[in-house]
């Protein structure tokens, strides 16, 4: 299965932000501060991009793994991690526990937060949506599905599940039309057959409506890999969902109503290295021009030792226009309120060395 606009990025003119990274994810455009954000799961880091001077810095959470972050309304971060849900203020570099992450206690695997996003709502309000995940894949039986997909109320800031009994959530994302809430979400796992649904999201009752079967892994829909982040974009006018595929270095974009594969975007390939995606999202550089800000996780070199992940941007062809979807956390408390009475850690932003990597020509579908 090809699609039908081929690779809308410019992948020879691919940058390396970062290679220092164990799993990046959940890459988020904060119009408010202009930045990139993304986490690095193992190390518990949260990094900010800045296309305007091209420097990534992060903080080291210190808090186990984190799994991801979305934006709030007032251009703060709310980052999960293992210990529970977190405010985070880049701008004064402030950490604040807001909440647990009460995960299934009956479960015999140890889970934690995957991946987050939001959901945005036909009211104009919104739902963040938290994938949570046993710590160790490598024990879940052929048979077990432990995850569970949780919406996080917007007064209490308590779980809620929505979706249950899945091995791997992943592909979290939604958007609006005519009053109608449409939402994705994947399961994910090596060992199952990936599928990702296509879902109403009911507000009143913040439950999932008419789940139909929207890509699967039998019929290669995900062109050899199997779905991990998600985002909602506009190419042309068409909205897309743009899903990165693990086992794989592209980004495939799917016609929300349709499932046609209509466009792209290939991660560069390099000689010592081939990425498997995680996550992506799209935005302005600093000249305005749209970019495509890429996630990776482990990758295999020709020896077979397991290197970091790595953090590239990849510029989109200008005859391509490219509007990203992507929600804000509207709806929820300020980081103000959020933290308002509660122990507040001011963290160390560290500098992250940037390796220039030439790119090699992208790989033939």
């Amino acid at each position: 299965m090809t699609t039908k606009l081929g690779n809308i990025g410019q992948t020879d003119q691919a940058v390396f932000i970062t290679k220092d990274i164990s799993t990046g994810e959940t890459p988020m455009y904060n119009p408010f501060d202009g930045n990139y954000y993304f986490v690095d799961i193992e190390y518990g880091d949260v990094h900010q991009y800045n296309p305007h001077t091209g420097a990534d810095q992060k903080w080291h959470l210190g808090k186990g793994m984190v799994g991801g972050l979305v934006i709030n309304e007032d251009g703060t971060l709310i980052v999960n991690a293992e210990d529970g849900l977190f405010a985070f203020d880049p701008a004064k570099s402030a950490l604040a526990k807001i909440s647990d992450i009460g995960t299934d206690q009956s479960s015999k695997h140890k889970m934690r937060p995957n991946d987050m996003n939001v959901f945005p709502l036909a009211d104009g309000s919104s739902r963040i949506a938290i994938g949570c995940i046993p710590v160790d894949r490598t024990k879940v039986a052929a048979d077990e599905k432990p995850s569970v997909t949780y919406i996080v109320d917007p007064k209490t800031l308590g779980l809620k599940a929505i979706w249950d009994n899945h091995v791997t959530s992943n592909a979290l994302c939604g958007y609006t039309e005519n009053g109608k809430n449409v939402v994705f979400y994947a399961e994910t796992d090596k060992n199952h057959n990936p599928r990702m649904w296509r879902a109403t999201y009911n507000a009143a009752t913040d439950t999932l409506e008419n789940a139909e079967l929207f890509l699967d892994k039998a019929n290669d829909d995900f062109q050899g890999g199997r779905p991990d982040g998600a985002h909602i974009v506009e190419v042309d006018g068409r909205k897309l969902v743009a899903v990165s595929n693990l086992d794989t270095h592209r980004v495939v974009g799917y016609d929300v109503d349709t499932a046609e594969p209509v466009m792209r975007v290939d991660a560069p390939v390099t000689p010592d290295e081939e990425l498997t995606l995680t996550h992506a999202v799209f935005g302005p550089d600093a000249n305005g021009e749209t970019i495509c800000l890429i996630n990776s996780s482990k990758r295999q070199k020709p020896d077979g030792g397991v290197k970091l992940g790595v953090a590239v941007i990849v510029p989109i062809k200008s005859e391509f226009n490219v509007k990203s979807l992507q929600a804000v956390a509207v709806g929820y408390p300020s980081f103000a309120a959020l933290t308002a009475g509660k122990s507040t850690e001011t963290l160390q932003a560290q500098p992250v060395s940037r390796i220039p990597v030439p790119a090699s020509k992208p790989r033939t579908p």
